[in-house]
């Protein structure tokens, strides 16, 4: 779903896969759908190990950079809300 508010998207990160660098507009929650790990590779250099638990959340703030990796041997599968814009 995208509209004037919000993009709402499931990923699904195949064992070995990845998705590549980018840089987050807006402000995101990020929703497990299967229970997995994913690494955060920061622009630095950094990397964040990352749990994905089904209906567990937590969010980011926008211009947040990172590509994310799945090197683990199950799928990654997490739904993301990007809040786009507030009514009113």
């Amino acid at each position: 779903m995208d509209d004037d508010r919000f993009r709402i998207t499931q990923w699904t990160i195949e064992p070995g896969g990845a998705i590549e660098e980018h840089t987050h507009e807006y402000d995101y929650a990020v929703v497990g759908v299967e229970p997995s790990v994913m690494w955060a590779v920061l622009p630095d250099g950094a990397e964040l190990e990352v749990a994905i638990e089904p209906g567990v959340a937590y969010t980011r703030a926008a211009g947040t950079t990172h590509r994310m990796e799945n090197r683990g041997s199950v799928r990654v599968v997490f739904t993301e809300v990007e809040v786009k814009g507030y009514a009113g």
